[in-house]
């Protein structure tokens, strides 16, 4: 006799309706990986005034395959298609803000196509969910980062880095120390994650000690502070006894330890301390954080101009220093303050409204303790999350793509976890 089950205990129907589409998942990680890891090798040969064109280059490219491979899965698998149209709508609003404020640009095209990108990626993961999963979305990030994390360390080693005022500090293959920093945050945090709860395999261990390493050679404040911030998340959220929980925690007193301990870092430290705005104004360089000052306070009075709605995307990343105030060309260090000028208090409202509903989403996973899957991939994305907005209060996190893409990758895995039937099999036998 067969036992009625509710839509909600009823098999996951993706084995049965993808058809020709079922069998790209497995290939589709090994894409993923494949696009990802071109992308994060390649992230320093952009031309530094690759923001002020709309050339099609290789980032480029590599955010249109998203583009096109998220479409492609969405039209097959009909998921997450609310929350992809609002966001595509917010984007879709405020580049025709960017064309009304400056006219039609490919610059405003090009910040939107690498933000779309981010969203494509999202779609990607939650329709292929079941596929790529939390793991696997870690293990994603750890193997695409390992030869930038292992050359962050020859750099370090040979002191053949990035000179930054003065500075030779590891970058890896990335544009910037700091953009280095956030996605070995990332990669740590993950690869910790994995030996605590995936395992507690060797491998793991080893690269959280790489990550961490890594980050520390790009001397990066913004990213030990948001290295610190992930792990005490992470140790604070994931379920266990209370030393399980402190295992993160150490990690990161360690990791602040060792800044403050190397001769670079110190002083770094240290140079931070002594901020003069005033000699910012001058366009003299004393420190980074007088720089941050300086440069928030000359974006202000741009968002006066437009207060509730903004001056569209990209507005602020293509803004190009005069003799005047040659700091005018900088990025706007400060993704809070970025968006808005670029959107307004309606464009910030409806991003934290978001937020806020994605940390509630995540938040809830983690409410069923017999689910140990939900609950240990939410902790995780939960502390990525807290990082990104960590690191967001003095860099330009999401104007990194291969942070964005590490990140929504880790996210989105978690949040797909909740649409997903583990054991289709076991719900179809109970109809016999």
């Amino acid at each position: 006799m067969s036992t009625p089950i509710s839509q909600r205990d009823r098999p996951s129907p993706w084995p049965h309706s993808l058809g020709a589409v079922r069998g790209l998942y497995p290939p589709l990680v090994l894409l993923l990986g494949a696009l990802l890891l071109v992308r994060i090798l390649t992230d320093d040969r952009s031309a530094a005034d690759s923001r002020h064109s709309g050339s099609l280059n290789l980032s480029s490219l590599i955010a249109i395959a998203f583009i096109l491979l998220a479409g492609y899965l969405l039209l097959q698998q009909r998921r997450g298609m609310l929350p992809a149209a609002l966001a595509m709508l917010w984007l879709c609003v405020w580049m025709g803000v960017a064309v009304h404020t400056s006219g039609a640009s490919t610059e405003a095209l090009r910040e939107g196509v690498r933000e779309v990108s981010v969203v494509a990626l999202a779609v990607i993961v939650y329709n292929a969910r079941g596929t790529i999963t939390v793991p696997i979305a870690a293990r994603l990030v750890q193997l695409v980062g390992c030869i930038p994390a292992v050359l962050a360390l020859y750099q370090l080693a040979t002191h053949t880095g990035m000179d930054i005022a003065g500075n030779i500090r590891a970058h890896g293959t990335f544009a910037h120390p700091n953009s280095a920093a956030m996605f070995f945050a990332i990669a740590a945090t993950a690869s910790l994650w994995m030996y605590l709860d995936a395992g507690r395999r060797v491998l793991d261990a080893i690269l959280t000690a790489l990550f961490c390493a890594a980050l520390i050679a790009t001397f990066s404040i913004d990213g030990l502070a948001t290295a610190s911030a992930m792990l005490l998340v992470l140790g604070a959220l994931r379920p266990g006894p209370l030393a399980a929980k402190l295992v993160p925690c150490a990690v990161a007193a360690a990791l602040v330890l060792v800044f403050f301990a190397t001769p670079l870092g110190s002083k770094r430290v240290a140079g931070e301390t002594a901020t003069s705005l005033s000699a910012a104004e001058r366009g003299e360089t004393t420190s980074t954080l007088d720089t941050r000052l300086y440069r928030w306070k000359t974006l202000l009075p741009e968002w006066e101009r437009s207060p509730v709605v903004g001056q569209g995307l990209g507005v602020t990343t293509t803004a190009v220093g005069t003799r005047s105030n040659p700091l005018n060309g900088l990025l706007p260090h400060n993704e809070y303050i970025r968006y808005l000028v670029e959107t307004g208090i309606i464009g910030v409202v409806i991003l934290l409204a978001a937020l806020v509903i994605l940390i509630r989403q995540l938040l809830r996973l983690r409410g069923d303790p017999r689910d140990s899957e939900r609950v240990n991939g939410a902790a995780l994305a939960l502390a990525v999350v807290a990082g990104c907005l960590v690191n967001s209060l003095a860099d330009n996190t999401l104007l990194n793509s291969p942070t964005c893409y590490a990140a929504i990758l880790i996210v989105t895995a978690a949040l797909a976890v909740a649409g997903y039937a583990k054991q289709p099999e076991a719900a179809v036998a109970q109809t016999a």
